[in-house]
């Protein structure tokens, strides 16, 4: 197992490609949970803390499967992603579209940024060769 982990590490291509793929993977099946009834019920905002608890995970997960931009490359497709839950959503009887959701998502994103990019990439030493 150690040999198999260790040539992920050494070939970061590869590990981004494999990344991409669990991203991929894991995308759809959140856009089947947001699909199902009931999503989120019984806490108080239980349903804006899986939004941006989702997103937070979609973000660093796109972030370290990509060297792109995080701005204008990252946060837009993830946004776009909460876009579209939410349109389909409204197609269904049992869940609603809501504008809240996808601040939610947003605010997902922002909180992965501020924790990640402002906090522990600081302290995190990395190898810019």
């Amino acid at each position: 197992m150690q040999d198999i982990l260790s040539r992920f590490i050494l070939n970061p291509r590869q590990t981004r490609l494999l990344l991409k793929f669990l991203f991929v993977a894991l995308a759809l099946v959140g856009v089947v949970a947001a699909l199902l009834p009931g999503g989120g019920q019984g806490l108080p905002h239980a349903d804006k803390l899986l939004h941006a608890g989702a997103l937070f995970g979609f973000a660093l997960l796109l972030d370290l499967a990509t060297t792109r931009s995080f701005w204008r490359w990252q946060v837009p497709i993830l946004l776009c992603y909460g876009g579209f839950i939410e349109i389909v959503q409204g197609f269904t009887t049992w869940r609603s579209a809501s504008l809240a959701d996808l601040v939610a998502d947003a605010a997902g994103i922002l909180l992965y940024w501020v924790v990640w990019r402002l906090t522990l990439q600081r302290i995190i030493p990395h190898d810019n060769g």
